[in-house]
């Protein structure tokens, strides 16, 4: 079901820095005026911070996390280089530096590295401090297609050891891509400072205790990824872009919600779908899936349509009162054309419903270069709503359905 989704624009981030991280704390009038908002849902008034991408370079697939005062971003391989998985650091998440090293320097022997095919890495902080990298790659078996892995690193940026085989590879359906963790907390974490600044007494905050990482504590760990259908289609129709299934009979290209075990490696439970692709209303794509709980337990999931290397590549998101069910879709949050745009997709928000990257073309529109672009959100028991000082100069809001 499709409702209607509003208008909607963004406070983007624009600089690049390709040197050592910046040493300031994060404490700025920027996250102070973000703080300030979350806690009393009020408009307030947001200083131009320029526009366009974040990351120049090539950084696809990008995801978020934020570690002490750093945030950290990785990204999906770029072909030519010797770099696995690429990583960015900012303190402030506005100026980004690209890092020189590799979080994932010795993939495991099932991935086909020769491909240069590594993908949509995502990095989530577990209970006991570690941390957990899901990852894509072609595999040595059909370098056609893809397998979901995972990787651990008791550092955020790693180097991250991967585990021997991969968790999902369902090669008969094509195969699997684009994983991302996510934790149905029971008992909500502390949010309100995104600058993690607490004393020692604040023992449920979500930014400095593990425990209460992605957002509380409890509750059961999740991987969202999309069986990659596409791969095995049937073709394209002129002006669909070149994914491969705009051509009858359209193959599927499910988002699966999979629990897991507390240690976020080991799956627990049967497998849901929560949504599908419909048809050429999305280019037979449905992928990059992101989710995140709301204060108020309400469940949004963030995910692209269309083709990547074309015009209607897209980041669409739906909602939900029950995590495995009933996902109503809104339409496209942000698409070519939204503040000069083109081809956003693979977005990432953080636990904390405000924090978003995804990619986008830059400098031609050609998919051979995407860019990382970041974005503030919020989201509310009623309204997803976002600060735009590019369009409208205001905040506007998405009504999402009534409970």
């Amino acid at each position: 079901m499709y409702n209607s989704p509003g208008i909607v624009s963004f406070l983007f981030s624009s600089s690049l820095t390709l040197a050592a991280p910046a040493t300031s704390g994060i404490a700025s009038s920027w996250h102070e005026k973000r703080a300030e908002y979350f806690r009393k849902r009020e408009g307030i008034s947001i200083q131009n911070e320029g526009s366009g991408p974040a990351i120049t370079s090539n950084f696809p697939d990008p995801c978020i996390i934020k570690n002490g005062s750093t945030w950290w971003a990785f990204g999906t391989e770029s072909p030519g280089t010797p770099i696995n998985i690429p990583l960015a650091s900012s303190t402030d998440f506005k100026t980004w530096t690209v890092e020189t090293g590799d979080a994932l320097p010795n993939p495991p022997k099932w991935v086909n590295v020769t491909a240069q095919t590594l993908w949509a890495p995502d990095v989530n902080l577990m209970d006991d401090g570690s941390f957990v990298m899901y990852f894509s790659a072609a595999t040595t078996k059909d370098p056609a297609h893809h397998c979901v892995g995972a990787a651990t690193s008791q550092t955020v940026n790693g180097p991250f050891d991967p585990l021997p085989s991969p968790l999902f590879c369902p090669l008969e359906q094509g195969g699997a891509i684009d994983p991302s963790g996510f934790k149905d907390w029971d008992q909500i974490g502390d949010w309100t400072d995104p600058g993690g600044n607490y004393e020692d007494t604040q023992d449920r905050n979500s930014w400095t205790n593990p425990t209460y990482s992605q957002g509380g504590s409890g509750g059961t760990r999740y991987v969202t990824y999309k069986v990659d259908g596409n791969s095995l289609g049937n073709g394209d129709v002129e002006g669909y872009g070149t994914c491969g299934n705009t051509v009858e009979p359209i193959k599927s290209t499910p988002i699966i919600l999979q629990p897991m075990k507390a240690d976020g490696l080991t799956p627990d439970g049967p497998e849901t779908t929560l949504i599908n692709n419909d048809g050429l209303n999305d280019a037979g794509v449905t992928e990059a899936p992101s989710m995140v709980k709301t204060p108020g337990n309400r469940y949004v999931l963030f995910f692209s349509t269309g083709c990547y290397s074309g015009a209607n590549y897209s980041v669409h998101y739906a909602s939900s009162d029950n995590l495995t069910s009933a996902y109503d879709r809104h339409g496209a949050l942000f698409q070519t054309g939204t503040d000069n745009l083109y081809a956003p997709g693979g977005a990432d928000i953080l636990w904390d419903a405000q924090h978003l990257v995804f990619h986008g073309d830059f400098p031609n529109h050609d998919a051979k270069s995407r860019a990382m672009y970041t974005a503030v959100v919020d989201i509310d028991d009623n309204n997803l709503t976002s600060l735009d000082y590019l369009l409208l100069g205001s905040i506007m809001g998405i009504p999402l359905p009534d409970k």
